[in-house]
């Protein structure tokens, strides 16, 4: 028995790449971790984005407590629980630490002092249990872990994930498809879908340097195509669809190809690109931008029920996705048309 959930990440209406894989009855938790943008254009996240995440992490801590494997590709905040979460993150401590499970993780010495910490919190509630990974890779059951490779072209590092199975999967982390040299892994391991990050187009597009986004989504392009060589489906997500450039860019790949898409739409779901629509969601659904300080569950409470129609409303939709569909969504659930 093989099966893949994709959690939450971008098209899903959150920040992150969480994956579930399920091989004969195990269970295999990748990057369980979740994040708002705590700022974005001086705004923090909308309650909107807080329902998207509300939901995101109870799949995520569920999960947690069915999991038999649990990998860490890097730890950043978005992909791994916290010991010291703000309200749109996940907190370590509501997870249930008494069933032994694997914990895979970076080694100490390729971390920042603050993901140190991170990752020490951790192991004080795993101890023996957690696994760090070699220079040389780790293989535990079905697992294999590759790297460390650049987390884009940052100089954070991150590692990939492979899962042996009938149908074997590749979570390629934050690696943006701007990293070489997994190629030839793609081409030695074949497996028959990947999910990759794409690059962050949306830091450059605000202030309008469209040499760099070009160069970026070139070099993303190229890479993908050489992946498509070699595997059934690439998946494409997190950092490059918190814009709509990026989910555009994707459709534009899969109108040529057909087999590369958004999480959201391998899981048979439209995008929800809620990072990219913060201030449209400002805009027709006006709150103090410190709502969540002292009224994070009442603001879940009063706009869960627009977030209901939001995605109903979603769903109908045909064609490419934008901020101006959803000005029009929400105009109309607003006016109750």
């Amino acid at each position: 028995m093989w099966e893949l959930g994709i959690l939450g990440t971008e098209s899903l209406g959150v920040r992150g790449l969480s994956c579930y894989v399920e091989v004969d009855g195990q269970g295999i938790l990748i990057d369980p971790g979740i994040a708002l943008g705590f700022t974005r254009w001086k705004l923090h996240p909308h309650p909107i984005q807080a329902v998207a995440g509300y939901f995101v992490r109870r799949k995520i801590v569920g999960l947690w407590s069915k999991a038999k494997y649990i990998v860490f590709t890097h730890m950043h905040g978005d992909h791994v629980p916290l010991y010291n979460a703000n309200p749109f993150q996940l907190d370590l401590y509501i997870l249930d630490h008494s069933l032994r499970k694997t914990i895979i993780a970076p080694p100490y010495n390729l971390l920042s002092m603050k993901e140190k910490i991170r990752l020490k919190k951790i192991h004080e509630l795993y101890r023996e249990n957690l696994v760090t990974i070699n220079w040389k890779g780790t293989q535990i059951g079905p697992l294999r872990i590759y790297g460390p490779y650049p987390h884009g072209y940052s100089p954070s590092s991150v590692f990939i994930v492979y899962v042996e199975a009938n149908k074997p999967f590749l979570h390629l982390s934050d690696t943006g498809l701007l990293v070489d040299s997994i190629i030839e892994v793609i081409k030695e391991l074949k497996p028959k879908i990947i999910i990759s990050d794409g690059p962050p187009i949306y830091r450059y597009i605000y202030i309008y340097d469209n040499n760099v986004v070009e160069t970026l989504l070139n070099k993303a392009k190229h890479n993908l195509e050489s992946m498509l060589k070699y595997t059934d489906i690439v998946i494409v997500d997190h950092h490059i669809n918190r814009c709509d450039k990026g989910y555009h860019w994707i459709q534009s790949i899969r109108k040529t190809y057909g087999n590369v898409m958004t999480a959201a739409e391998y899981m048979g779901n439209k995008p929800l690109l809620l990072e990219s629509w913060r201030r449209t969601l400002y805009t027709l659904l006006p709150i103090d931008n410190c709502w969540f300080k002292n009224h994070y569950m009442e603001g879940i409470i009063k706009f869960k029920p627009i977030y209901y129609k939001l995605i109903r409303r979603i769903k109908t939709v045909t064609g490419l996705i934008n901020e101006e569909v959803l000005s029009n969504i929400l105009s109309r659930i607003i006016t109750n048309k």
